[in-house]
């Protein structure tokens, strides 16, 4: 090991250790350094470099940047670190003999009279051939020892970073790795810059900006890759890979799961003081990591509701995207807070513990399914980024639905949209097969949600076409629902955590009506009837991505005979609503699945009214008012939303107090709870007004108002509103 590793920092690398600001301030002091020499001792016979930079002194170690002491008072790397370095691959002949000379030579050609035009790192340019500098830069990282880099992390770490692998494994393009003549880079979802790993340093000598409690566990897992892709072997501890005896311990929370419960109560507590408004990218980064960490801690709920918060809070910093504003981000934060705090009151309760812990997708039970009839489909993108293809089957063995789901993450998988999932399908079988072909499926995979695996190792047998069903074997009983007074029962909650385990639901009616614009809601909506003569409101929202959709839903309605539609349950604007997806047609050679994504009208949609109001989806778009609906709203309905509107305001802005003007707001609304025999709200109205820790206080009372709207969904019938 040599001193060498300080002349190939390049200018990103020495970011991620500091920032981008500090190094350009850093250029303008060079004239400070000041190297302590050790007369008659051989340069790498030294232990460590002395530097004197301002009043502080500067200890370089042959291990990088990452061992690097200053005398001052500052964390991290500082300005008088950078200082040594930068002055060192100024002087690069001092530090490398002959060999740094070439570097030398170069930096001469430089005007260094202007600090600014200073190179930030001059690498050593290599005497040999390029390829075969990578080829030793690869030799030398992966003839780094294992087991001993193991040995010195720890327990957690490890179990984290083998999360991390196993998920690269499925993905490998998570995990993007380049070798360059004197580093080897990892592009990997946690971040937009690359982590650096430098073989003549070895794993301690890895940069990133990754947080610095998940930093080892993320290079670990990028060194790891980089051996399986070499067939080179990691040696992973052997209780990593013993999955059995985890999944047949006890329901528990373990220390450590407490701990990182306790932390995320911290981060959320955070996000609140900070003001949602004011949100920074680096906060947010870290709630990738940490979903990783529960799902290595066996806390697979917990990493999913992490990935759901992430999703959300990135795509409202986005800059290329409006959708989410804070009041979205405030009912995740407070939905999130309260699921913390269940697992912590329910620890004692193994069966209730369980249900919150949730299980693994690779807990997946193989069944076979001997007759799986497909209802419709629908392609969905969320909030969050993700992006997928769901289908829908009706088991006519076992009279249960089943949902099956190819699905992405995030972006990082390019070839994953609309048109290629059309084509690739689920099993290996495009959309088109899959929706005309009644199946029988062998080592199929199921999940404890009635959820199917999209697995390819999953296997079918074509039973007949779709078209062979008629419509006595649509109306079996369970299959579909053709009684809207049922429907209550599918967005009742169950607790004040659980999540609407049912997405989507296959209405039988036995009439359709065209569909008309709702401009106080932003939407178009179509009435179904059911077998007891009792409407009810299809919706399809004024957005960019509903407008085909909106065009293949009128034409099939005016031109063809729906006899079924299949519908996708909407909670999340505050109220239920029904979102058609696909239609099922009734034609002269038997049903037919028609999907409103995927599939196009037989012909052009004929003129009509529904076309001439169609253009002005574009001019809705564009100005999108938002009307208010205050004549529709109850008492009790316009109580929330008041209520609301000033927990909002300070969550937004992080204060961590109350005006006097808004305590006797709120001291108001509290009296409205009482007078409504809402003593619970009253109550935590009271610990609002009372409180030095605002921000727990404004996550719980938004979680419990959330859970009072969530009373107040309906679906509003013809003849009655139906309500719980």
């Amino acid at each position: 090991m040599s001193w060498l590793i300080y002349l190939h920092y390049d200018e990103d690398s020495l970011a991620l250790h500091s920032n981008a600001g500090l190094i350009r301030r850093t250029k303008k002091a060079l004239d400070q350094v000041q190297y302590q020499s050790l007369l008659d001792t051989d340069i790498n016979q030294q232990q460590r470099l002395s530097f004197q930079v301002e009043e502080d002194l500067v200890h370089l170690n042959q291990q990088g940047i990452a061992t690097a002491e200053c005398s001052c008072s500052a964390q991290g790397c500082c300005k008088h670190i950078l200082s040594s370095i930068l002055w060192m691959q100024q002087n690069p002949e001092q530090f490398n003999g002959s060999a740094a000379s070439v570097v030398a030579t170069d930096i001469t050609t430089e005007d260094s009279s202007n600090p600014d035009t200073l190179p930030a790192a001059a690498p050593v340019q290599p005497t040999i051939d390029p390829v075969q500098a990578q080829q030793q830069t690869l030799n030398a990282a992966l003839a780094l020892d294992s087991a001993a880099i193991l040995k010195k992390t720890t327990k957690a770490t490890r179990r984290l970073a083998y999360q991390f692998f196993l998920a690269w494994q499925q993905q490998p393009e998570h995990c993007q790795i380049e070798i360059q003549a004197d580093k080897i880079s990892f592009l990997t979802e946690f971040s937009p810059h690359k982590i650096q790993l430098f073989p003549a340093v070895g794993f301690a000598g890895m940069l990133s900006d990754l947080p610095s409690k998940q930093q080892a566990a993320v290079h670990l897992a990028c060194l790891a890759q980089l051996f399986q892709q070499h067939a080179i072997t990691w040696s992973w501890p052997e209780d990593l890979v013993q999955t059995e005896a985890e999944q047949s311990a006890p329901v528990q929370l373990e220390v450590e799961d407490l701990a990182l419960i306790g932390e995320l109560q911290q981060i959320t507590q955070h996000f609140m003081r900070q003001g949602l408004s004011h949100i920074a990218h680096e906060s947010v980064l870290a709630l990738h990591i940490l979903n990783m960490q529960a799902r290595a801690q066996n806390l697979p709920r917990l990493a999913s509701e992490l990935r759901q918060l992430h999703g959300i809070m990135r795509q409202f910093l986005s800059e290329d995207d409006h959708q989410v504003d804070e009041h979205q981000v405030f009912d995740q934060l407070a939905y999130f807070y309260a699921y913390l705090a269940a697992l912590i009151t329910n620890q004692q309760q193994p069966e209730v513990l369980k249900q919150l812990k949730g299980s693994t997708q690779r807990d997946y039970q193989q069944q076979q399914f001997a007759h799986l009839i497909p209802l419709g489909c629908e392609w969905w993108q969320l909030d969050s980024g993700a992006r997928g293809l769901s289908l829908y089957y009706w088991d006519a063995e076992q009279k249960q639905h089943y949902e099956v789901t190819q699905a992405r993450a995030n972006h990082l998988d390019t070839t994953f949209d609309k048109n290629s999932a059309a084509q690739s399908g689920i099993w290996g079988s495009n959309v088109d097969y899959l929706l005309q072909h009644q199946l029988e499926l062998t080592q199929a995979k199921m999940s404890d949600n009635s959820r199917l695996s999209a697995s390819s190792e999953t296997r079918f047998v074509e039973k007949s076409e779709f078209k062979q069903l008629s419509l006595e074997q649509l109306d079996q009983p369970g299959l579909a629902i053709n009684d809207w007074q049922q429907l209550d029962a599918l967005i009742r909650p169950s607790s004040s955590v659980s999540r609407n385990t049912q997405r989507y639901v296959l209405l039988r009616h036995q009439e359709i009506e065209k569909p008309e614009l709702n401009e106080l809601e932003q939407c178009f909506e179509c009435r179904v009837i059911d077998s007891h003569g009792q409407s009810l409101k299809l919706s399809m929202p004024v957005e960019k991505n509903y407008e085909n959709r909106l065009r293949h839903f009128n034409s099939l309605i005016f031109n063809s005979k729906p006899v079924a539609t299949l519908v996708r349950i909407d909670l999340s604007q505050q109220r239920a609503r029904l979102i058609p997806c696909s239609l099922i047609l009734e034609k002269k050679d038997g049903l037919s699945i028609f999907s409103l994504d995927f599939h196009y009208p037989p012909r052009p949609p004929k003129a009509n009214v529904f076309e001439l109001i169609a253009g002005r989806i574009e001019k809705m778009l564009k100005q999108k008012k938002q009307w208010q609906a205050g004549l529709h709203y109850t008492p009790l309905e316009l109580l929330l939303q008041h209520s609301q509107g000033l927990l909002a305001f300070y969550a937004n802005i992080g204060r961590a107090q109350l005006d006097p003007l808004d305590q006797e707001k709120l001291m108001h609304y509290r009296q409205q709870y009482e007078d409504l025999g809402l003593s619970l709200i009253a109550q935590q109205c009271d610990l609002l007004l009372k409180t030095n820790n605002l921000a727990h206080y404004l996550l719980q009372c938004r979680h419990l108002l959330i859970q009072l709207q969530r009373l107040q969904y309906r679906f509003e019938l013809e003849s009655q509103t139906m309500s719980f």
